[in-house]
């Protein structure tokens, strides 16, 4: 009975965790790709624990929502609520593997596997060198953290050159402490079925993994040659890496090396003045439903556009997502009370052509600028945001609402990212 609970509990919990992470979801057009990161304490987000998601059994996102952030002062918009980095935006157009005439394999959710060591992380947190037992997916290692394993539907292509199709899936490496790195596995599959690990298939000389888009949607196997989209190293500061990159590995020498692409990822600089904002990686927030907290999006950014699917509801990932098509105006300064402000008005059109504009205010935490939303049209009876100019160090923001045109004022302040609304 006790071992029948054990997998129970197991069981749920994979459930819940592969439901609410980005990894290994279909890209745009299907549902969210979520890529779960470490959430940074600084912010006092919630550290991910098995006991969270058995207990309390509600999605992610609401991680954001926390009674912390329900003390906002009046008539200020923006706080210093929690943010969650979220990301249904790590995509590729989908594209489908060769079709595999590979005997049936074992379950690799419940096999016994010799892993090799986990690139970059087996001496900090993941030591996954040796024979795992997987159970409905999870293993547990002596130190307490978990390697999990085919959450992505295994993708079967020939990878080595010799004949017969290999496997190609996820294993994650996850702990008390919100680590959640993932790679992917190749693995070997003998006549009767039986599964051996060829290798970890990322292995860039820049980095050892990556934040990419683990769905079988966005990886494509060709020639061997297995490609991705990445989107920067692996962090463990809790904001996503932005910038978007294609990245082709195969097996050559006993080992996967990366063969086309990049390779290296480029910084913004913190000078928000050197920045050229049309094109580079662009942390944008969106408020959640109640008001309280906001996620926390990637948007690639090139001549001015970039593409981004949002959660329909970030309380309720269930709800779906939609694709955004995202373009930049003017990028402006104001001098703040506690800084230099930077703000700009980003326009998101859906594929139905309907458009709504955001104004984001941008400060440096992190690698890439990270936005916070002032307004959001759709919200409050605010229909369009016209334009956002500065006079004597305050913000003006045409707006078309439900009554008509007006210009609301607003303080900025740059370190809690909240903005005073001052008159209407």
């Amino acid at each position: 009975m006790s071992d029948n609970l054990d997998n129970l509990i197991n069981d749920a919990f994979t459930e819940f965790d592969a439901a609410e992470r980005s990894s290994y979801l279909p890209a745009p057009g299907a549902p969210a790709v979520r890529h779960k990161v470490a959430f940074r304490r600084r912010v006092h987000l919630t550290a991910f624990s098995v006991a969270g998601a058995l207990l309390i059994a509600l999605p992610i996102t609401a991680y954001s929502a926390s009674p912390r952030g329900n003390n906002s002062p009046p008539d200020a918009i923006g706080s210093a609520n929690p943010v969650e980095p979220a990301s249904p935006t790590l995509s590729l157009p989908p594209s489908s593997a060769p079709a595999s005439s590979a005997p049936s394999s074992a379950d690799l959710r419940n096999a016994s596997l010799n892993l090799p060591a986990f690139p970059g992380w087996e001496d900090d947190g993941c030591k996954a060198k040796g024979t795992r037992k997987f159970v409905h997916g999870t293993t547990t290692l002596a130190d307490g953290a978990k390697l999990v394993i085919g959450e992505l539907a295994p993708i079967k292509a020939d990878l080595d050159g010799v004949p017969g199709d290999e496997e190609l899936t996820t294993i994650r490496c996850q702990n008390d402490e919100s680590l959640n790195v993932t790679q992917l596995l190749a693995l070997k599959v003998a006549s009767d079925g039986a599964l051996t690990p060829l290798g970890y298939v990322i292995n860039s000389a820049d980095t050892p993994n990556v934040a990419a888009t683990f769905s079988r949607e966005a990886i494509t196997v060709d020639n061997g040659v297995v490609r991705l989209a990445a989107y920067g190293p692996y962090q463990t500061n809790g904001w996503l890496p932005c910038e978007k990159q294609v990245r082709g590995y195969a097996f050559r020498k006993g080992a996967f090396r990366q063969v086309d692409g990049p390779t290296t990822f480029q910084k913004p600089s913190k000078n928000f003045h050197e920045v050229d904002f049309r094109n580079t990686g662009l942390l944008v927030g969106r408020r959640k439903p109640d008001g309280f907290g906001e996620s926390v999006y990637c948007v690639p950014m090139a001549n001015g556009a970039g593409e981004v699917n949002m959660y329909n509801n970030s309380d309720d990932p269930s709800k779906g997502t939609t694709h955004y098509t995202v373009t930049i105006g003017a990028v402006s300064f104001v001098n703040a009370s506690d800084g230099e402000a930077t703000f700009a008005i980003l326009t998101l059109r859906s594929p139905s052509g309907e458009t709504s504009q955001t104004l984001q205010s941008f400060r440096q935490d992190g690698d890439y600028p990270l936005g916070s939303e002032v307004l959001r049209s759709g919200v409050n009876g605010v229909t369009r945001i016209e334009k956002a100019e500065v006079s004597e160090g305050i913000v003006q923001v045409t707006v078309t609402t439900t009554s008509g045109k007006q210009v609301w004022s607003y303080r900025p302040f740059v370190a809690d990212r909240s903005w005073q609304r001052v008159s209407s």
